[in-house]
């Protein structure tokens, strides 16, 4: 939701049977697919069976040019290819004539041994699987005509350079700066619980109307952890190591509170958030009241004014979402009870299917539902 500092979803009432209907065909389905998902894409299945089907269709074998040390693209539309280089091969991104290779696998590593490497282009540099402190290690890689040859570089630290004060980043410096929070960030499961609560909760200065923003919050999770990660580890959330168990997420929740406490930050408290809620439920009250005077204007065109549209919206009352009320309902005054129930919807669907409407116009109304 809009003006909400957390995410929110619906509430949707099911009536007995739907909860019957969902319980016996529902549920075992989703079950079933998330079971069969996972073992779809586990290292096993996938590596030996998935990987190659999915290759075979949307990256196939290319010829490889050592003059322009790129592969000879026979199809611009499309999106990935391989080429062979010995018993390494590599795997290209294409857009159009223009190819950039993504990962390698079989590579020559520097120790004698074969392995698989990753091109984070963003970050100009290939990474390998690292061990101890180092998840990755970083590096360069030489593509041949007869093999892939990955390099370490000789440094492994990430540069990473706290905000100015001027920027306006305060919570960024300070976190980066506080050497508790970043000694903790070695622990896998707390880093993964702070980075969510930094990415999806805001922060305010104790006293102060500041809110907490971040010029570059994953970039500093990887650098401050240094153990060869980047950015877009942290951006997609692809956390290291497994998830952390409801105790420790807690644990790990309490913590980060406390040091966020003792740098003078903190985020919404139980009354503010309720106040937040009841302030974004007017809003959508008074949002739905304004379309709704303008429905009389619409049904006063004649029928097949515009294309009729074949709408099928949800026909309840207004839906409510995480964190609302029930109770504000009754509160509301007579007309509003009227834009806030299933008549709404119905006008609406009206309007739509008698082609009084055009389909900006129902879009626009539509969106006064939400």
């Amino acid at each position: 939701m809009r003006r909400y500092p957390y995410q929110r979803f619906l509430q949707l009432d099911l009536t007995l049977l739907e909860q019957l209907h969902y319980s016996v065909l529902h549920r075992p389905y989703w079950t079933l697919k998330r079971w069969c998902d996972r073992l779809w894409h586990s290292k096993l299945v996938w590596r030996w069976i998935g990987e190659p089907l999915h290759d075979r269709k949307y990256a196939p074998w290319a010829a490889f040019s050592p003059d322009t040390n790129a592969p000879v693209i026979t199809n611009p539309n499309q999106i990935a290819c391989r080429t062979q280089h010995g018993v390494a091969t590599v795997r290209w991104g294409c857009a159009g004539q223009t190819t950039s290779p993504v990962s390698a696998r079989n590579a020559l590593l520097p120790d004698g041994t074969r392995g698989d490497v990753q091109n984070r282009s963003m970050m100009s540099w290939w990474r390998r699987k690292g061990s101890g402190d180092k998840r990755w290690l970083i590096g360069d890689v030489d593509i041949r005509m007869t093999d892939v040859v990955f390099g370490d570089r000789a440094s492994q630290d990430l540069k990473y350079d706290p905000p100015a004060v001027e920027v306006g980043a305060q919570l960024e410096r300070d976190l980066a700066l506080h050497r508790p929070f970043v000694e903790a960030l070695a622990d896998d499961e707390f880093a993964a619980v702070a980075h969510h609560m930094l990415a999806h909760l805001e922060w305010m200065q104790i006293g102060a109307h500041e809110i907490g923003l971040f010029e570059g919050l994953h970039d500093m999770f990887a650098c401050l952890r240094n153990k060869g990660e980047d950015y877009l580890d942290f951006k997609f959330g692809d956390y290291p190591g497994d998830a952390p168990t409801k105790a420790m997420a807690a644990k790990h929740v309490l913590r980060m509170k406390e040091m966020m406490r003792s740098l003078g930050w903190r985020t919404y408290t139980a009354d503010e958030l309720q106040a937040r809620t009841r302030e974004d439920f007017r809003a959508r009250v008074e949002r739905r009241l304004e379309a709704w005077w303008q429905l009389d204007a619409y049904e006063a065109r004649p029928a097949d004014s515009y294309d009729r549209l074949s709408k099928t919206p949800l026909i309840s009352d207004m839906l409510l979402y995480e964190g609302d009320d029930p109770a504000w309902l009754d509160e509301l005054r007579d007309e509003e009870r009227l834009a806030t129930s299933a008549q709404f919807v119905v006008r609406l669907k009206d309007l739509a299917n008698s082609g009084r409407v055009t389909a900006s116009e129902f879009e626009r109304l539509f969106q006064a539902l939400l």
